[in-house]
């Protein structure tokens, strides 16, 4: 592709529910109740580096042990991505021509049902009858990364379209009442949200350039991360080397990400590191020996909306546009990682 058509997010929005989960005032409430056999549980809310996030499900409903089977979550994840996602897509779509996009690229990994979101939502938005749509389903937290990378293809199979990305999870749809630490850890981390963007290889678009991508996936820890669907629901398995392993990984991972496109770590100005919890942000920042204001937008996310899963790297970057302004022609990469372990990577141009 020409410098002319190169790929560009032309705009990006994100929202989330009402519902404001205060961190200590929520485990005080609920979560003391429900995990006080977990000596520990405190304490992992309280340095869980947030101080709110947002979740379409009540976690009051959750006090006295109840528990919703899959069916009654998959009912409450459809609600809520339908909710927040009309408004992220919404956003997104403002001042965009719907009849330049051509194809959809959804990611959720919290919940599944036909008619889909993505189908509904295109047809409340007006979109055409002969949108190419794509779901990708069940990759969790770096799912953003496939779907840009699936409008990638489209873009360059089909340069006068637009792609619309769309990420939505309903973490709150799967609390769980076991009293371990694993499950402490899982539920003082994660929150709702669905972020949207349109990309574009318009000539009078404006907008971060998209330079590169890459991925690795590192086969032998594959047991350390795993997202389940069981008879009462999905259940979420996290080790606690996840970080180590993730640092160890980060510097080479980073190098061979940049190597192809002529550039190095000390290049890079802006870091977007997937708000998965302060020791995944920490593990990343030990490797590449980042300075505070390089990933600053990392850490802000993280305290106001936690891990989000899929839409995450999304927010981040819209932290990054808006509150912090990056220099014309910077560099900046986001990263995220989920099972597999997977990593992935997008390099941009500001």
């Amino acid at each position: 592709m020409s410098q002319q058509r190169v790929p560009r997010i032309a705009t990006l929005a994100y929202a989330v529910p009402d519902r404001i989960i205060d961190q200590v005032e929520t485990f005080d409430k609920v979560f003391r109740h429900l995990f006080a056999e977990v000596p520990t549980a405190e304490s992992i809310f309280r340095n869980a580096g947030i101080r709110k996030r947002h979740w379409y499900c009540d976690p009051a409903g959750w006090k006295d042990g109840g528990a919703d089977l899959a069916g009654e979550r998959m009912r409450l994840w459809k609600q809520g991505a339908l909710e927040i996602g009309r408004r992220s897509v919404g956003q997104a779509l403002a001042g965009v021509d719907p009849a330049r996009i051509g194809s959809m690229v959804t990611a959720s990994c919290t919940g599944y049902d036909a008619p889909s979101p993505d189908m509904l939502l295109a047809a409340e938005f007006g979109l055409s009858q002969r949108l190419r749509r794509t779901f990708i389903g069940h990759m969790g937290c770096y799912a953003a990364f496939n779907a840009l990378k699936v409008a990638l293809d489209a873009l360059a199979a089909r340069p006068d379209e637009d792609v619309l990305v769309n990420c939505t999870e309903i973490c709150s749809a799967h609390m769980r009442t076991e009293a371990t630490v694993e499950q402490v850890v899982c539920h003082a981390l994660f929150g709702d949200a669905s972020a949207a963007c349109v990309l574009t290889t318009s000539e009078t678009a404006t907008g971060p350039q998209v330079l590169g991508t890459h991925t690795e996936t590192l086969y032998a820890t594959s047991g350390l991360m795993s997202w389940s669907v069981l008879d009462d629901g999905f259940r979420m398995h996290l080790s606690p080397r996840v970080p180590l392993i993730l640092r160890d990984a980060a510097e080479g991972f980073v190098e061979r990400t940049l190597a192809p496109l002529g550039l190095t770590a000390g290049e890079v100005e802006h870091w977007s590191i997937h708000a998965g919890g302060p020791r995944i942000i920490q593990a990343v920042v030990q490797a590449l020996g980042l300075r505070p204001e390089q990933y600053r937008a990392s850490t802000e996310v993280l305290a106001e909306y936690g891990n989000c899963s899929s839409p995450t790297s999304l927010l981040i970057l819209h932290r990054l546009l808006n509150a912090h302004t990056p220099r014309p022609g910077s560099t900046g990469v986001l990263m995220a990682f989920g099972p597999g372990l997977t990593m992935e990577a997008l390099v941009l141009r500001y």
